[in-house]
């Protein structure tokens, strides 16, 4: 049974609207306003439509994944050959009218699509799997392997890529480009099909391992076509086309994940909405360390060397990237760590229940315009931010540290309720000056400047500095303290005051 989409897969540049008129034997016709393609013949050159030769090689060296498996005869193919397997020569202008678009060259896109469609694999490694030296190596992997190409052609696909054995990793050069290119792999894939090794129904598919590895966070979020299959039978989850489309499996994804059913359906990368994109990955793993960060490029599109043997220095330059292209105060907010950088995505998980009900009643301004500093930038001191910063004086005990903030901004009193730290740690306060570094102030109309309003709860620091006089800012600059929770903080009083630049 051959299972075909009524149209090509969208994120395409024709995508938002197809031109849907057409003459009585399926040509599409011209409707004058869409610029669509007009029913006439045109000579085919022996070598092909110019256009459609070049729209082919473009997609095929720039969106195709280095090798791909040729179905029919379960052998690797390098896109350099695809050209001669697939010829798009072949291709007439009756077959570009019936593609139909707003214009020729979409028409063409959407031939050149359709001939290059390929079915994508995401699932857990197991044992005995093919490589690229051994693609036909005998046991579980390689039966495994047959298995999803067998779905790939129930959707028509001659083509199929697996992480497994369609990357040659001797290569330095080719593996790099899988990593940063491996979203858009996924991405374009006429169908993604997933796996689930550790399924055997509906109400054991939240604990299957494929949600809780690294690399399949941007398996599920890149494409638009998904079909889940579960077990040693690959029994499919639902019998649509498209599990994406289906309302249950995105609820179940929801519930699994805690991905917004919309991501799910239609997430789109960049460096955008980090922290919550970050929450996402927190409970993740990976086997090497340095993948913590490689798996995150995609999602974030952000391209770096891949340099195996780095260990955790690979998810610091990972968040430098990040922090130059994001602009959002958010990013800024993880507990544990380092003081100036988060150690990995486990960093921004919200264990505290009563903070993660703020943000989900939005007490806190999370997303409002106008809060914060979005001009923060790397510098070779750390990340330099503006805060707006209270004074607090520090009363310890055994099992915690309370800091009540010191009159600021004009106040006789305190203007902040007291923040309770569960640590003990601390150095004493008689060497130690301390300050509440509250990050997402309101905006004042003197740039310099911050305020606060009563009832209000902000995110904030903890920070500290020694008390040494004589000593200059450069060598006694406020320095972040690390903390296992996120701190949040009331404000008493409405106040103002000028904000400081720190280095985190």
């Amino acid at each position: 049974m051959l299972l075909f989409f009524t149209s090509r897969p969208p994120f395409r540049r024709s995508d938002t609207s197809l031109c849907t008129q057409s003459t009585k034997d399926g040509n599409a016709a011209d409707c004058g306003s869409c610029g669509g393609i007009p029913p006439v013949d045109q000579h085919d050159h022996d070598n092909g439509i110019p256009a459609v030769v070049a729209e082919f090689k473009r997609r095929a060296f720039d969106l195709v994944p280095s090798h791909l498996i040729h179905i029919p005869t379960m052998e690797l193919i390098p896109r350099d050959k695809l050209i001669t397997l697939l010829k798009p020569e072949t291709i007439t202008e009756k077959d570009i009218r019936q593609c139909g678009g707003w214009s020729r060259e979409s028409a063409i896109e959407s031939a050149v699509v359709n001939l290059l469609k390929y079915a994508i694999l995401s699932h857990r490694w197991g044992e005995s799997e093919p490589t690229f030296q051994d693609l036909k190596r005998e046991g579980a992997g390689y039966k495994k392997l047959e298995k999803f190409c067998a779905k790939a052609k129930e959707y028509g696909c001659d083509l199929a890529w697996s992480d497994t054995c369609c990357i040659n990793k001797e290569s330095s050069s080719e593996l790099d480009e899988a990593i940063w290119s491996m979203y858009m792999w996924y991405r374009e894939a006429y169908i993604c099909i997933v796996h689930l090794a550790q399924t055997n129904s509906w109400d054991t598919l939240e604990n299957d391992e494929w949600f809780f590895r690294g690399w399949t966070l941007q398996e599920l979020l890149a494409p638009l076509r998904m079909r889940f299959y579960y077990g040693p039978t690959w029994t499919p989850l639902t019998q649509n086309l498209n599990d994406k489309d289906d309302a249950r499996v995105v609820r179940a994804l929801y519930r699994a994940t805690k991905i917004p059913e919309n991501d799910l359906r239609n997430f789109r990368s960049g460096p955008n909405r980090a922290w919550e994109k970050m929450s996402w990955a927190a409970s993740r793993k990976t086997t090497r360390v340095e993948d913590v960060a490689y798996s995150l490029t995609g999602i974030f599109d952000i391209t770096m060397t891949v340099a195996y043997g780095e260990g955790d220095r690979a998810f610091k330059r990972f968040m430098a990237e990040l922090i130059e292209k994001c602009k959002e105060w958010q990013i800024l907010v993880w507990a544990g760590g380092l003081p100036g950088c988060p150690t990995g995505p486990s960093c921004y998980r919200t264990t505290d229940g009563a903070a993660l009900e703020m943000l989900k009643n939005h007490e806190i301004s999370w997303w409002g315009e106008g809060c914060g500093d979005d001009d923060f930038s790397i510098t070779k001191r750390g990340v330099q931010v503006k805060l707006f910063m209270v004074p607090a004086s520090i009363d310890q005990s055994l099992w915690q540290s309370v800091f009540l903030s010191c009159p600021a901004g004009g106040l006789t009193t305190s203007p902040l309720d007291e923040l309770v730290v569960q640590s003990p740690f601390f150095p004493p306060a008689s060497t130690t000056e301390w300050a509440i570094g509250v990050v997402n102030y309101h905006d004042h109309d003197d740039a310099m400047k911050g305020k606060l309003k009563a009832g209000q709860i902000y995110i904030c620091f903890l920070l500290r500095r020694f008390c040494r006089p004589g000593l200059d800012t450069v060598r006694n600059h406020w320095r972040r303290e690390v903390t296992d929770k996120i701190l949040t903080v009331r404000c008493k009083h409405d106040f103002e005051k000028e904000v400081e630049i720190v280095w985190l």
